[in-house]
């Protein structure tokens, strides 16, 4: 990918917390409005249709946003689509193919629980959706793609059995195949959009760098779903992010309190914790 984005802005539409604007919601889920070069599409749409009422009180017109990318299968990152494309119209949706397969979460003592996307193809196809699903990387905008399937190349990313998908009449471990990030090539370096991170956003990172050419990374914006992984997972992240030289870490939605907390204290101004509300410029 040779070309670069000259002027970029991502504005975090849904999160779990609101950082600014008056009136905004949060809840458990992410979306974000990528602007690049004038151009808009949206990464994740969050669960609930908040995207709707927090882009209008920020002043955002996504009508504007001629596709929707789908980082993973569940349902906080693609709830609302059904609602979306209903206020919206047709928009083309960009996702793996695996976008529909059963996601669960399985605890101990309990019965497995749906996690997965909550509508199914005919819902959005009701609503005039084109759905283009591959699991390669897709050229979306000069200088903005999809990630294709994540490389898993670290030895300390782990995925938590508790995830499990559909296997005929049973489940098996989700290893989240479907997971895409999105990257952003600009002046300042690559800009790497991540949704859940649950294949380890590091993975991600070098799995952007590796294929967009681009060595320097400006900045990682997204779920990290450090909130879960144990100490020495959040320390090897933050030693990779260092060796990498991310100059900036925007981990939200998943990430947790006490990841978060950790990332403040040891790269400072560089990290933040996004919001609704947040925007970020490049």
């Amino acid at each position: 990918m040779r070309d670069r984005v000259r002027q970029l802005r991502v504005t975090i539409l849904a999160d779990n917390l609101a950082a600014g604007g008056e009136g905004v919601l949060a809840e458990h889920g992410l979306s974000l409005l990528v602007e690049a070069d004038g151009q808009s599409l949206l990464f994740d749409v969050g669960q609930s249709g908040i995207v709707l009422g927090n882009a209008a009180r920020l002043g955002l017109d996504l009508t504007r946003a001629h596709s929707v990318v789908l980082s993973h299968g569940h349902y906080d990152h693609t709830g609302a689509l059904p609602l979306l494309l209903a206020a919206l119209g047709p928009k083309e949706i960009i996702a793996h193919p695996a976008l529909f397969q059963g996601k669960y979460a399985r605890r101990r003592r309990a019965k497995p629980r749906p996690i997965g996307f909550p509508g199914g193809r005919d819902a959005l196809a009701e609503r005039g959706a084109a759905l283009n699903l591959d699991a390669e990387p897709r050229a979306l905008l000069p200088g903005v793609m999809t990630s294709g399937e994540i490389a898993r190349t670290t030895d300390f990313e782990t995925i938590p059995a508790y995830f499990a998908v559909r296997a005929g009449r049973g489940m098996r471990k989700d290893e989240f195949a479907d997971e895409q990030a999105l990257a952003i090539r600009t002046r300042k370096g690559l800009v790497v959009l991540v949704g859940c991170s649950h294949r380890g956003v590091v993975n991600a990172l070098r799995h952007a760098a590796a294929l967009t050419g681009e060595e320097r990374i400006h900045a990682v914006i997204g779920g990290t779903h450090l909130g879960p992984a144990s100490d020495e997972q959040v320390e090897r992240t933050i030693e990779e992010f260092e060796n990498l030289g991310v100059e900036r870490v925007v981990a939200c939605h998943c990430t947790g309190f006490r990841a978060a907390a950790r990332l403040a204290e040891a790269l400072g101004d560089r990290f933040d914790p996004g919001g609704v509300g947040y925007q970020f410029k490049a």
